[in-house]
C-alpha cells in the first residue's frame, strides 16, 4: 500500500496547491495540532478527474494541515471538497461521540472504587475531546472564507486546449 501512495504522489502530487490558514499549522478540520496532510480530494480519486471536470465543478486540488485522526477517519471515503470532509468529519465523530457516551453522575463516580472512578473519568475526558473536535470542524464549516477555492491553472488550461 505504501509504495502505491508514493507512485500516486510521484504521478499526481504535481496537481495539488498547498493550502495556508491564519491559525498555522493546525488541523484544517477539527483546530487540533497537525502532523500531516491531507489531499482533497484523495490522491486515489484525482485519477478520475481530469481539470476539465474539475474546473466544472469548481473542484481545487490543494493539501491541507490536518491530523493523523482526521485523516484516518476519511481514508477509505471518496470526498472530493473541503465541505464534504467537513460534513462526513462532523457526523463521524457525532456518531462515536454518541456510541461512548454513558452519563454519570458525581454521585455514582463517588461510590464507585478509585480506579473505577479514574477510568470513568479518564473515559468523559476522552468524550471532551470528541466534543472539541466537533465544535472545530462545526466552526471551521461557517468560515466559507477560509475554504480552498478552484483557480484557475493556466499551465493546465493549455494541455486542455
Amino acid at each position: 500500500m505504501k509504495r502505491y501512495r508514493k507512485l500516486l504522489i510521484k504521478m499526481h502530487n504535481h496537481k495539488y496547491d498547498r493550502h495556508y490558514t491564519a491559525e498555522g499549522y493546525y488541523c484544517f478540520y477539527c483546530g487540533d495540532p497537525a502532523d500531516g496532510l491531507d489531499h482533497v480530494p484523495s490522491l486515489s480519486s484525482i485519477d478520475t478527474m481530469d481539470y476539465l471536470y474539475r474546473k466544472r465543478n469548481q473542484i481545487p486540488a490543494v493539501t491541507v494541515a490536518c491530523c493523523s485522526q482526521c485523516n484516518g477517519a476519511m481514508s477509505s471515503e471518496r470526498l472530493d471538497t473541503v465541505a464534504e470532509r467537513l460534513i462526513y468529519l462532523e457526523s463521524f465523530y457525532q456518531k462515536v461521540f454518541e456510541k461512548q457516551n454513558k452519563t454519570w453522575s458525581e454521585e455514582e463516580i463517588e461510590e464507585l472504587g478509585f480506579s473505577l472512578k479514574n477510568s470513568i473519568r479518564s473515559s468523559q475526558e476522552r468524550l471532551q475531546r470528541y466534543v472539541h473536535k466537533i465544535r472545530g470542524i462545526q466552526r471551521r464549516s461557517i468560515m466559507v472564507e477560509t475554504h480552498p477555492i478552484f483557480e484557475i491553472n493556466e499551465d493546465e488550461e493549455r494541455k486542455q486546449i
